[in-house]
């Protein structure tokens, strides 16, 4: 089992403003939402959704499986992960942080985190 001590160092990380995990299938496993005014289990499920389709168009065009993905808005950043099709479990990671946050140092975290929480959940 795993819980929100995992997020902790991205929840540290200028601009942090939400995360999860959740199944490859978008069902959440545990979420960070206090910097949020929205209900974080229907994003992620919207998120997954895209990041599902981007592992499928990556497949049809040779390039393999989407490892992440990031989306700009007017307003934030949202970053998307895998653990990998192939990680004894398969989980997709969520996060959104503001538009002036360091974001190269919450791909680096979230690199972390993945493999911590499949070992966890394994």
């Amino acid at each position: 089992m795993i819980d929100e001590k995992i997020l902790q160092d991205l929840m540290n990380i200028k601009g942090y403003r939400a995360a999860a995990i959740s199944t490859n299938a978008g069902e959440l496993i545990i979420s960070d939402t206090q910097k949020l005014k929205t209900d974080l289990s229907e994003v992620a499920a919207t998120f997954n959704d895209i990041f599902v389709d981007s592992h499928v168009v990556s497949k049809q065009m040779g390039l393999g499986s989407a490892q992440m993905m990031e989306i700009h808005t007017e307003g934030a950043v949202a970053l998307m992960s895998c653990s990998g099709e192939d990680a004894r479990i398969h989980l997709h990671m969520f996060a959104i942080f503001t538009l002036d946050g360091n974001i190269t140092l919450a791909k680096m975290a979230i690199k972390k985190i993945l493999p911590k929480a499949v070992e966890l959940l394994a």
